[in-house]
């Protein structure tokens, strides 16, 4: 199941906001079919897993690389470690998370859906929006769609 969100994203670099179309894919397997045709639709990723859970970045690591094998373009992405919550329960290490990231050209933010101690599920959204914008320009007054897949 998928839900959309269109949200108005303060926080643009020499902006006062720009709307957003926000696909929620989920985490449910069912949603996988649907990948290729969200990639075909999709000018940036917020890509979450768990921290506390290392089949969930396996996961993300196979979304990715259908991701790039399936874009034409090199299309922005946010890499989202959640669950930081539960910090002590913690399987994939920060540096590790980080350093994955960096080597696909993606951000990384860690945070928690359920606390969000850090204030970073605002920046996560800034920072898609603004990889976006600087991908297709921001003149460019096509709906700009930003698919948050969750790998948990």
């Amino acid at each position: 199941m998928e839900d959309t969100y269109n949200i108005h994203i303060e926080g643009i670099k020499n902006s006062e906001g720009k709307e957003f179309k926000i696909l929620d894919t989920g985490g449910e397997e069912n949603c996988q079919n649907m990948l290729d045709q969200w990639i075909n639709i999709a000018n940036g990723f917020i890509l979450v897993f768990s921290i506390n859970d290392i089949e969930s970045f396996e996961d993300l690591k196979n979304k990715i690389k259908r991701i790039e094998k399936n874009e034409v373009n090199n299309l922005p992405k946010v890499i989202v470690g959640n669950k930081l919550d539960l910090n002590e329960d913690r399987k994939i290490t920060y540096q590790h998370a980080e350093e994955y990231a960096k080597s696909i050209g993606a951000s990384y933010f860690e945070t928690s859906a359920f606390t969000d101690p850090n204030g970073n599920i605002k920046k996560i959204f800034e920072e898609c929006a603004n990889r976006i914008l600087g991908n297709v320009g921001e003149n460019n007054n096509e709906e700009k769609k930003c698919i948050c897949c969750l790998a948990f």
